[in-house]
């Protein structure tokens, strides 16, 4: 083989080399973006969908599928009327709750669910509308949960006063958020009383 043919396969071979490394740290940087950008926008429940779906790679692959779902639904924010009759309706879940906090309760999950459903999102099972939750309102997925949990729990009778009132609350957080009416000075935790 002559020289320059050596020299031209060295060359290439350097080249391919090169080429292999720099897509190799591309693809890594691409993906720490990925990891930093759903991190960034999905909170604590990127670490809970990560250690719930057994690694890091399947958990962001959960969660971009979460996003796509999301952007293909039609959600709509609610106008003025419906955010007065909702509010009503959660008035009357809370005074419900006072006298019977079983039935509260269970008011207070049905209203979360029939504001969801007029806004769009998917809410037959509540899977989807966890799942949901997470992408919009990825700080109240935690209290979303924990509230249906409760409530769930509540079915069987075993669930507590405390637990009830706890319930309420979380509920109230997403609820709040959901009809476009947060209000800071309601949903803070260890609040006295729904």
């Amino acid at each position: 083989m002559s020289t320059n043919v050596v020299i031209w396969v060295v060359v290439a071979a350097v080249v391919l080399i090169a080429i292999g490394v720099g897509l190799i740290v591309a693809g890594r940087v691409r993906g720490r973006r990925r990891s930093a950008a759903l991190r960034r926008h999905f909170g604590p429940e990127y670490d809970h969908v990560v250690e719930q779906s057994g690694g890091r790679s399947e958990g962001e692959s959960v969660l971009q599928r979460r996003l796509n779902h999301r952007r293909e639904l039609d959600v709509r924010d609610l106008d003025a009327d419906e955010r007065e009759r909702f509010s009503s309706a959660w008035d009357q879940a809370q005074n419900s709750f006072v006298e019977t906090p079983r039935t509260g309760l269970r008011d207070a999950d049905l209203l979360v669910m029939q504001v969801m459903r007029d806004r769009g999102y998917p809410v037959e099972h509540f899977t989807e509308r966890e799942e949901m939750v997470s992408v919009d309102h990825p700080d109240l997925v935690g209290h979303y949960r924990a509230a249906h949990r409760t409530a769930v729990a509540d079915t069987q009778d075993h669930a507590d006063t405390e637990q009830l009132r706890q319930a309420m609350v979380d509920y109230r957080y997403l609820f709040d958020e959901l009809i476009g009416a947060g209000h800071p000075e309601r949903t803070q935790r260890g609040m006295q009383a729904p």
